[in-house]
């Protein structure tokens, strides 16, 4: 087929919530290949029976709607829609099994094949998938024309990833049509079996270039200067580093923006506010001093393409990041650090203004690593 011309349908298999706190790249592809004019429906993190039981996150809540609803279409025109499983795919005894993984979204209420026939995406015109726990079930559910796979995350180095998904995933690379990889340690890893993979690391969306010049009122209640972190505050983020620079920086405000949290009782000038809407992040940023990026540094964020690095960069803020493996090789302006003292220094030096920074060449690198520059390249392998 000729596929850039054409009028697709479009099946994602997702681990995340289309409309939930967390973006990742799959949701700017969705919403590019529907700006492009193709039909889109997302499928993503399944619904359990426990799912049901006790406190609800307004997330969990929101998929449980659209599942009631038999899927919903978003203000951007994608349909998404989240299975509820009674073989779910997780670390234990039976649901660890191949059987489940391949078997997952056979054992869903209502049988997910009806959902998917009845908007037209039984035999969709591409299959884009992740690695989500459900990707592998819905490969064997429909017959794809041409199918794609995304790989963002080094699988093997997750905690609670169960070998089966590991088959999985490599069986996923071997049959697709196309692989992405968004950071080089994951292209070397995988063009030992597919040489054709191509490297398409993570991007920035154009809200970030705005100007921002309203103060949104989350940040209100502390004084700067400000050192944000954006993004979840998950086991790859070092509160080490977090610590030292709110020590290293007694007058600022260290303000930590999404899900989580920092273990073993933060300073006080530690603040978390919780997941923002997406359409804040960009005026948070323009209105805090420092961006950092507190990584722990290992073989699983070494694999990493952050998001955040270029969306930090899109404001101009100045940015201290742990010295990873793919931060290094992107050659970006942000201020590296192996050690927790020079990462606490740095961002204390950019306060003080002994470290220089140009916002302008900032934002012009964060314009080449645009989501538009890097949908042209999946456009470009495709066609």
């Amino acid at each position: 087929i000729v596929y850039h011309f054409r009028h697709m349908k479009i099946l994602m298999a997702e681990s995340t919530n289309y409309r939930g706190p967390t973006r990742v790249g799959s949701h700017a592809y969705a919403a590019a290949f529907r700006r492009r004019g193709d039909d889109v429906m997302w499928v993503g993190t399944p619904l359990y029976p426990h799912s049901f039981l006790g406190r609800r996150s307004e997330e969990l809540q929101r998929r449980i709607d659209v599942w009631k609803r038999g899927s919903v279409v978003s203000q951007d025109g994608v349909r998404e829609y989240y299975p509820l499983t009674l073989l779910p795919v997780v670390d234990r005894p039976v649901f660890r099994s191949s059987f489940a993984v391949a078997n997952t979204l056979r054992t869903t209420v209502p049988p997910i094949k009806g959902v998917i026939s009845r908007h037209g995406y039984r035999n969709p015109d591409l299959l884009w998938l992740s690695q989500s726990r459900i990707s592998a079930g819905l490969e064997r559910m429909v017959r794809a024309r041409r199918t794609a796979c995304r790989l963002s995350d080094d699988w093997a180095h997750f905690p609670n990833v169960p070998r089966a998904l590991l088959r999985a995933e490599r069986n996923m690379i071997d049959r697709a049509d196309a692989v992405f990889v968004t950071s080089r340690r994951l292209l070397d890893q995988v063009t030992r079996h597919r040489r054709d993979a191509v490297y398409l690391p993570n991007g920035v969306d154009s809200i970030f270039f705005g100007r921002h010049d309203t103060e949104p009122e989350v940040l209100r209640p502390y004084p700067r200067p400000r050192i944000v972190f954006v993004g979840t505050l998950g086991e790859w983020v070092d509160p080490g580093r977090v610590r030292a620079v709110a020590r290293r920086n007694p007058g600022a405000s260290v303000i930590l923006v999404g899900p989580g949290r920092i273990p073993d009782a933060p300073d006080r000038n530690v603040h978390s506010v919780g997941s923002q809407p997406f359409e804040l992040i960009p005026g948070i940023l323009r209105h805090c001093d420092v961006a950092i990026i507190p990584f722990v540094k290992n073989v699983l964020t070494d694999a990493v393409s952050p998001v955040k690095l270029f969306e930090y960069l899109a404001t101009g803020i100045p940015v201290v990041a742990t010295r990873l493996d793919e931060i290094e090789a992107t050659a970006s302006p942000a201020v590296l650090a192996t050690s927790v003292e020079d990462f606490a220094d740095a961002v204390a030096e950019f306060l003080s203004g002994k470290l220089h920074w140009s916002r302008e060449d900032a934002v012009a690198f964060a314009r080449q690593h645009t989501w538009e520059t890097r949908f042209k390249k999946v456009i470009e392998t495709l066609a």
